[in-house]
């Protein structure tokens, strides 16, 4: 069975209690520029990227107190590392190979993100648990 292909790494997601003052952490401690935070009501958050060259943070906050962002938070208030984004220029053929490959993705098929790139996630117990998003390597930064 060939591997996943996999292009690059398009972000490194952090969930974050507050979004504001995260940004203004970033910014002052370590001279990153961070984009404009966007709403994302579908998913109960609101989003920042910082750009760190070759690979961007996407903070995430909870909007809502039934997102999966609240919900991560609830058991790690601090907030931490949630996923990685890992790109390839055929999101249906990589689902296709991780499924084949006995991977678990957390959905039964590729869905269309926020930005409206394909993308899934694989089940962190079969990634040394790491969440890992798998998404079209083609974007806008």
């Amino acid at each position: 069975m060939p591997p996943i292909p996999v292009t690059g790494c398009d972000h490194i997601a952090l969930a974050v209690p507050d979004l504001e003052a995260t940004i203004a952490l970033f910014r002052s401690q370590f001279g990153v520029t961070v984009g404009p935070s966007k709403d994302v009501p579908e998913q109960g958050m609101r989003i920042a990227y910082a750009e760190l060259g070759n690979v961007r943070l996407e903070l995430m906050e909870p909007t809502t107190s039934d997102s999966l962002i609240a919900r991560f938070l609830a058991k790690r208030p601090g907030g931490g590392l949630h996923h990685i984004s890992l790109t390839t220029p055929d999101p249906q053929a990589a689902f296709d190979t991780a499924t084949e490959s006995g991977l678990i993705p957390l959905s039964p098929q590729v869905q269309r993100g926020h930005h409206g790139r394909d993308l899934f996630f694989l089940n962190p117990r079969d990634t040394n648990g790491t969440l890992i998003e798998i998404e079209d390597e083609g974007h806008d930064r």
